[in-house]
């Protein structure tokens, strides 16, 4: 099977500064099967970029937005960073 794209896809991306969420938003802005790729934000970081194929929506979590962009993938990257040790977790 050859390597065409199909039609390229749009995708969400919650979560995008974090340890797994940078590594994925990189593998996803130089993807060729994405066109655009959405980013929902607590808060805009200085070392995201922006680009025409980047758009970016700084929401409220705990209130999200009644409208979102339409897309064709999700992908959810939240949770507690690196820096943070898990609740209870072995010493």
């Amino acid at each position: 099977m050859d390597n065409v794209v199909a039609t390229p896809r749009t995708a969400l991306l919650a979560g995008a500064t974090g340890l797994v969420g940078r590594e994925l938003l990189a593998l996803l802005l130089a993807s060729q099967h994405y066109r655009s790729v959405h980013v929902f934000l607590r808060r805009r970081p200085p070392d995201v970029g922006v680009g025409e194929k980047l758009k970016i929506h700084q929401v409220d979590f705990a209130r999200l937005p009644a409208a979102f962009p339409q897309v064709d993938d999700v992908y959810i990257a939240l949770g507690t960073t690196i820096n943070q040790p898990l609740q209870g977790a072995a010493k």
